[in-house]
C-alpha cells in the first residue's frame, strides 16, 4: 500500500513528498516533535501531546500558522487517507522553523515545515512485557538542572541516537541519561519509574527531563486508584536496588525492566505494582481516547 505523508496542508505519495534542502530542520535540526499512538482510530491523549507541541514551539519562538484543531484534522485526515482510520496506528507529527533565510538566531520569520507520518502501528515484542526488558546506562552525562532544551521534544536527537546504540550494542532495549553525580534522569526515548517500600518513584520535571505524555498518564493513575507515587530524585544506586522499575513512552505504554546494566532486578517481573498498573493504563487507554 502506498503511503502518504502530509506537508504544510497537502497529502503526498511517500515517493514524491519533499522539503527544501535549504529547511532548518536539515540544516540545523531546528525543530521540535510528537510521537503518538492511536486506538482503534482514536488518537490517545491528543489535547496533551498538542499542549506540549504548541508550549515548545511558543517557547522557542516560532511563526505558528496553524492551531490545535488544524493539527487534530489533519492527523485525522492522514489516518484516513493511509488506511488507519479505524486500527491501532503510529502518529508523529514534526516542525522545522521551515526555510533558512538568514542568521543564526530563533525569532527568524520563517513559515515552519509541518509534516505528518502515520503509520500501521509496530508493537514491541511480548516477551519484553512478560519477561521485562534490559537497559543500560549511557556514557552520556547531563547536568540535572538548569538546561531547559531538554523539556522539549527535539529533532536534533544525536545524544539520544548514542544512548541507543549503546544500548543495542549491548544487547539492551534502552540506555539511560544520568548525571556526573549518577543521578538517574530519563531513558533516551523513554521516562524511567522505579519501585521502592510500596511507592512509585519517578525524577521530577525540574531536572532535565521530557515531560512524558505516558508519565504524566501514569501518575494520574495511580493517584486515582491509591497506588503511592512521587516525583522525587534519586541515585543509580537507588534504582539497582529497586523491587520493580518500569518504564514509559507512547508507543511502548508501561514497559517492565529485569535487568540494569548487569544488576538482575526483583524477584518476579513484571512486579506487583508494575503489573497492576499494566492492567490500569489498558482501560485508561480506552477511556481517553480523542476522535
Amino acid at each position: 500500500m502506498v503511503e502518504y505523508i502530509f506537508i504544510d496542508g497537502k497529502l503526498y505519495q511517500e515517493n514524491r513528498a519533499k522539503i527544501s534542502v535549504n529547511d532548518r530542520g536539515l540544516l540545523f535540526g531546528d525543530g521540535v516533535y510528537e510521537t503518538m499512538r492511536s486506538y482503534g482510530g482514536r488518537v490517545f491523549m491528543l489535547e496533551a501531546h498538542l499542549k506540549r507541541l504548541f508550549d515548545s514551539l511558543k517557547a522557542l519562538k516560532f511563526n505558528i500558522p496553524f492551531d490545535k484543531k488544524y493539527l487534530g484534522e489533519s492527523i485525522k485526515e492522514s489516518l484516513n487517507k493511509n488506511g488507519l482510520g479505524s486500527t491501532d496506528a503510529y502518529i508523529k507529527i514534526v516542525v522545522t522553523r521551515g526555510i533558512h533565510k538568514s542568521g543564526l538566531y530563533l525569532d527568524c520569520g520563517s513559515r515552519p515545515t509541518m509534516l505528518i507520518f502515520t503509520r500501521k502501528l509496530q508493537l514491541y515484542r511480548p516477551e519484553l512485557y512478560s519477561e521485562g526488558a534490559e537497559i543500560i546506562s549511557s556514557s552520556i552525562r547531563r547536568l540535572s538542572r538548569g538546561n531547559s532544551i531538554y523539556i522539549h521534544k527535539s529533532i536534533c536527537f544525536l545524544e539520544n541516537l548514542i544512548a541507543k546504540d549503546e544500548a543495542k550494542m549491548s544487547g539492551a532495549l534502552e540506555g539511560f541519561f544520568m548525571t556526573r553525580e549518577r543521578q538517574v534522569l530519563e531513558g533516551a526515548s523513554s521516562n524511567i519509574f522505579m519501585v521502592r517500600d510500596g511507592t512509585v518513584y519517578t525524577p521530577p520535571l525540574t531536572q532535565n527531563i521530557l515531560p512524558g505524555i505516558t508519565r504524566q498518564a501514569v501518575l494520574g493513575i495511580c493517584s486515582r486508584n491509591g497506588i503511592r507515587s512521587r516525583e522525587k530524585s534519586f541515585y543509580y544506586g537507588d534504582l539497582t536496588g529497586a523491587s520493580e522499575i518500569f518504564l514509559t513512552n507512547s508507543i511502548m505504554e508501561i514497559m517492565p525492566v529485569r535487568k540494569v546494566d548487569n544488576t538482575w532486578i526483583g524477584q518476579t517481573v513484571p512486579g506487583i505494582i508494575t503489573r497492576k498498573l499494566m492492567g490500569l493504563f489498558k482501560d485508561y487507554t480506552g477511556e481517553n481516547s480523542s476522535f
